[in-house]
This record gives structure tokens, C-alpha cells and sequence, in this order.
């Protein structure tokens, strides 16, 4: 039998601390002529605590600083754009082209971001312009986006939880931080809320709505306990944990836009206006956590890609017609699911927006709890996926 064992879990384990010793690394590196002390400590705003989970470090000034933005984002997008298409689409195009367009997607965002970071940094005085300073932190932060992205690739094919841990480190730096720079009746309420919220979470993540299913091909003891499962909550926290990347893409388009029309008062208007700190800002991040929710949900879950499976496999849903009738069956029990996760989602972080927005906690944690969600659903997965490799190692030696 100890032949047989392997250590799968152990193997990937290793990979994936060597993997965070590295990045660890990488965060500690300064830009080149950066001047660490034009950063004083100081309370983070309430849209920076939640950018710091996707990106290298607090103040963004290292040569990770735009951390594993530019993967997630080039990802997503891949992904999005894969799952539109459809399961022939996915099955004519190759794997090896899918990751060369969103290596190139990644290089894209990559050097935006770090064009529109550059903007903002403060560097010491030197014999080089800001210009050229400014040109060598934008080589240095897409060299270090390159760096991150193949950690994380690295991660997800020999490691544990993909790019996850990045983000998991993201956010106990970024807890920290916040409990360090704050008192704790400053802290009480949003800690409070932020227990009730991964609370919540962690329900929604584990209760599990059962389908039964009428299998074919089983014909024993076990055809009863065959089902189609739904979570509570489809796809997790990923619409809290993405939105901010969509929210940063108006507020990038119109930075950009004011680096070339200084003067313009309405791009000034919109770019106040477009902050997690106003009511206006705060109601398009709660719009756009309600609307992936909705979109993802259903890409991700694709019913109607699970009544064609179900239709040439023979199989069925008890009680329904296969075909048109088992794709509306499933399209409104996931609809029903999707609109309930995504009410409570937005109803947990109105709540906390709101608070921030009349004064009863401080605005620099209004998106706290949107940490602590986060950070729950991803200790969650982790968990899952651990546990599958774990049991791997312990049952190989049965096959």
C-alpha cells in the first residue's frame, strides 16, 4: 500500500509556499527612484483597502505593484468571451491559442495600469526628469505583472488554489494593516458586521439545492441519490471580489481622459462622482455586484449547456419533459437563486456603504466586510480543494 501512496497534496503544498515566498520577495522590491517617506503612514480610503487585494502592496510602489490585476482581469475576459461562445467554440479552439490571447490581454491591461499608476507616484530628486522616472517604473510594473502572471499560472497547474493564495496574502496584509491603523471603537461596528456577513457567506456557500435526476445508466440501489446541484449562492463571492475591477474601469477611462483635459470641470465632476466615498459611486459598485452576479451565474452554470447534456445522455430531470421544458426548469430555479444571492450580497454591502456614507463607521472601512467575504469564500475553496487532493493521496492505492 505505501507504494502505491502518493503525495500529491504535500507536492503542490510546497509549490504553492515557494510560489508565495517569491511574490512576498517581489513586494518588498521599490520602484527605482521611488521616495518610500512622500508616503507617510495613513488611513487607506475606502475603494484603496479593497484594490489592495488585488494588487502588490498597500501603497503600490513596488515593482509589483499592480499585483495579479492584470491576471485575473485577462482571465475573466477570456473566459467570459469563451463561455459566450458556446461549448463548439470551446471545443474547435485550442487551449494553447485560448493562453496566448490572454497572455496578450494581460500585457495590455498590464501596461495601462501601469501607465495610469506611474501618474500618481513620487519619486526622490534625481538626475532623471519625472518623465524618465515615470517610463522605468512603467517598465519595471509590467515586468512585474509578467513575473506575477506566471506565478500564478505556475500555481494553478502545480500548486494548491490557483491564484488564490496571492489573493489570500493580499488580504491578511491588508487586515492588518487596517487593525493596526485603526482604534477599535473605530473598528467595532464594521468587525461586527463583517462576522455577520462571513457568517452569511459561509451558509450560503455550503447549502446546497438537489435536483433529482433520473440516470439512465444507473439502475441499482443509488439511482435515487442522483441530483444536479445548486449552491445557495452559484457562484460564490466572485461578483463582490470582481466588481471593483469593472468599477475601475470608468474611473481609469476617465483618469486617463483627465491627464489630456486638465482643465475640464466635468471629467473633475465625474471623477469625484465615480468614488466608493459618494452615493452616485456607491450605487454603480451595488449595480455592478447585482449584475455579474447575474451574468456569471448563468455563463458559469450554463443550464442551457446542462439540458443538452442531459438530452444526449438520455437522462432527465423527475418530473420534467428533457429538451425545452428542462432548460426553462432549469433556467428558473437558477434565476430564483441568482436573484436571491445577489439581493443578499448587495443588501449586506448597502448596508455597510451606508453606514460609512451617514458617519456611524469611518469611510476608510466601509468595504471591510467586502474583505472579510472575500477572504471567507476563498478559505472556502481552498478548503474544498485541499480536501480533494487529500483524499487523492489517501484513496490512489484503491484504483
Amino acid at each position: 500500500m505505501e507504494q502505491n501512496r502518493t503525495y500529491e497534496l504535500r507536492r503542490r503544498l510546497l509549490v504553492t509556499i515557494l510560489i508565495l515566498i517569491l511574490y512576498l520577495a517581489g513586494r518588498s522590491l521599490l520602484l527605482y527612484g521611488i521616495d518610500p517617506t512622500a508616503y507617510p503612514p495613513e488611513r487607506p480610503g475606502s475603494q484603496n483597502i479593497l484594490v489592495s487585494i488585488i494588487s502588490g502592496d498597500r501603497h503600490r510602489y513596488s515593482v509589483f505593484a499592480l499585483g495579479i490585476m492584470p491576471y485575473i482581469t485577462s482571465n475573466l475576459i477570456a473566459w467570459l468571451y469563451t463561455a459566450v461562445r458556446g461549448s463548439d467554440f470551446r471545443m474547435r479552439i485550442s487551449q494553447q491559442k485560448i493562453e496566448r490571447s490572454t497572455l496578450a490581454l494581460a500585457a495590455a491591461v498590464a501596461v495601462v495600469s501601469a501607465v495610469l499608476r506611474a501618474d500618481k507616484l513620487k519619486f526622490r530628486v534625481s538626475a532623471l526628469n519625472v518623465d524618465a522616472l515615470k517610463a522605468i517604473a512603467v517598465l519595471e510594473m509590467v515586468a512585474g505583472a509578467a513575473v506575477v502572471y506566471l506565478l500564478a499560472d505556475l500555481n494553478r497547474k502545480r500548486g494548491a488554489g490557483g491564484q488564490t493564495p496571492i489573493i489570500l496574502v493580499n488580504i491578511v496584509d491588508n487586515l492588518f494593516w487596517t487593525a493596526v491603523g485603526f482604534s477599535w471603537p473605530e473598528l467595532r461596528k464594521p468587525v461586527a458586521l463583517s462576522l455577520v456577513m462571513a457568517a452569511v457567506i459561509l451558509v450560503m456557500e455550503n447549502v446546497i439545492f438537489r435536483i433529482p435526476v433520473q440516470r439512465v445508466s444507473i439502475h441499482n440501489e443509488y439511482a435515487d441519490k442522483s441530483y444536479i446541484a445548486f449552491k445557495l449562492d452559484p457562484i460564490g463571492v466572485m461578483p463582490v471580489m470582481f466588481a471593483l475591477s469593472f468599477f475601475m474601469i470608468p474611473q481609469g477611462i476617465v483618469g486617463f481622459l483627465l491627464m489630456i483635459f486638465e482643465d475640464s470641470q466635468t471629467l473633475r465632476l465625474m471623477d469625484a462622482r465615480l468614488s466608493l466615498d459618494d452615493p452616485v459611486g456607491a450605487c454603480i459598485y451595488l449595480g455592478i455586484i447585482f449584475g455579474l452576479n447575474l451574468i456569471f451565474s448563468f455563463i458559469m452554470v450554463a443550464p442551457g449547456e446542462m439540458s443538452d447534456q442531459l438530452r444526449k445522455s438520455g437522462d432527465s430531470i423527475v418530473g420534467v419533459y428533457a429538451g425545452k421544458k428542462t432548460k426553462r426548469y432549469l433556467q428558473k430555479r437558477l434565476l430564483l437563486l441568482v436573484l436571491f444571492s445577489g439581493c443578499v450580497l448587495c443588501l449586506l454591502m448597502g448596508m455597510s456603504l451606508g453606514l460609512a456614507l451617514q458617519g456611524e463607521i469611518p469611510t476608510e472601512l466601509a468595504l471591510l466586510p467586502a474583505t472579510t467575504m472575500t477572504l471567507t469564500g476563498i478559505l472556502c475553496f481552498l478548503y474544498r480543494e485541499v480536501k480533494t487532493y487529500w483524499r487523492f493521496d489517501s484513496y490512489l492505492f484503491f484504483m
